[in-house]
């Protein structure tokens, strides 16, 4: 039996929004046992206050494997940006690519954030927002006059031992944004919606069909099986993208 690598993600998923209680229940098995096993003697049966405190310590370690699992991701951040950009009224309301602004998104292992320049192509134009009126936008041209980068909050955040790609996942593999991002086309702000965790990717990459019309893919054993009817399908694991070194190197 294999163990799925996003067992741990989902595993106890049930607590993960239920953990001050169940602290809180964990203490008061262990205090009540304590307090009676040694001082109001109520219950004259020791395997009881045993029994109460294993109970107790099983909570516990559920919540610590939980929380340390968590510990670094940040699944729902959505922190306040120093300009209030709307996604929603600029890849929704007004249809922008999203490679019109993340214009490294294709050949990079970054998306890229826009310069305030490439901002200006249309607010040298329109001045007033569509909620905001006029300060957001006015803060793109003090940040030109300034000289001054806007100090944007990054939102989606891997850790340093991690490769990951844009172009690989988005011009190779055709990912679409909303795969990893969500519908941003809906977001007023920013948010993480995806959980970015090891066993996320992971799980994506035993789902997910590879399309093998790609040129890039040209080389690869798997067009014969294909071709013969051997196999129905190539995944982004079949590849070797589970292979650790992929990521970690």
């Amino acid at each position: 039996m294999k163990l799925n690598p996003g067992f741990l993600d989902n595993s106890f998923s049930f607590l993960a929004h239920s953990n001050n209680w169940l602290l809180i229940l964990a203490c008061y098995l262990i205090a009540i046992a304590v307090v009676d096993l040694f001082f109001t003697k109520i219950i004259k049966q020791k395997v009881v206050h045993i029994l109460a405190v294993l109970i107790a310590l099983s909570i516990l370690s559920v919540i610590t494997v939980q929380e340390a699992i968590n510990l670094g991701r940040t699944q729902g951040y959505e922190p306040d940006q120093p300009i209030k950009f709307s996604h929603r009224v600029h890849a929704g309301e007004n249809k922008i690519n999203c490679v019109y602004c993340h214009t490294s998104v294709n050949d990079s292992r970054y998306a890229g954030i826009p310069s305030v320049s490439l901002c200006l192509n249309c607010h040298n134009v329109i001045k007033n927002g569509t909620n905001t009126g006029e300060a957001e936008i006015a803060k793109i041209h003090q940040a030109i006059e300034s000289g001054k980068p806007v100090q944007w909050v990054k939102v989606h955040k891997l850790p340093d031992y991690v490769f990951f790609s844009h172009a690989q996942h988005v011009n190779v593999g055709k990912v679409e944004c909303k795969t990893c991002h969500g519908e941003v086309e809906k977001m007023g702000r920013i948010q993480q919606v995806a959980p970015l965790s090891m066993g996320w990717c992971v799980n994506c990459h035993r789902e997910t069909s590879v399309n093998f019309n790609n040129k890039y893919y040209s080389s690869y054993a798997q067009h014969e099986d294909l071709k013969s009817g051997k196999i129905s399908k190539v995944t982004a694991q079949d590849i070797g993208a589970n292979n650790c070194s992929k990521c970690h190197y």
